[in-house]
């Protein structure tokens, strides 16, 4: 009795295997059109893609780096006399001493040039600029 019912287990199982690995030629449908991605020639089979940190991915910055970028948009701009810059995670916090000709309206604007520059060149900063006299 127990050889019996050993063999229909066997039986079964065999079939669901064999049904399992069926021929998929058969299929008519488009999901077998699958392509191949090769990875970026990196060394690091496309890591440096998904990690911004890593120091081999070509958009990894410095705080140094990025605190002389701020540096040199402001060079640009006319009417500051000096200017400091602190860069705490996200958030950049810049003091500008505008130069003492200015009116009050200069200043003013000198505030929105520099604000609108370090917000086009630094998206990834939250910038805010203090006027100080």
């Amino acid at each position: 009795m127990f050889t019996g019912a050993l063999r229909i287990a066997v039986t079964v199982i065999l079939i669901m295997s064999l049904v399992g690995c069926g021929n998929m030629n058969n299929r008519t449908t488009d999901d077998q059109t699958y392509k191949a991605k090769s990875y970026p020639s990196d060394g690091l089979l496309g890591a440096t893609s998904v990690n911004p940190n890593d120091p081999l991915n070509p958009t990894y910055h410095h705080y140094e780096d990025d605190s002389n970028l701020m540096k040199a948009v402001l060079a640009q701009l006319p009417g500051i006399d000096t200017s400091s810059i602190t860069i705490n995670g996200p958030v950049a916090r810049v003091k500008v001493k505008p130069k003492p000709d200015l009116t009050d309206a200069q200043v003013d604007e000198l505030r929105s040039q520099v604000q609108m520059a370090l917000d086009t060149n630094m998206p990834r900063y939250d910038v805010r600029v203090r006027m100080i006299r």
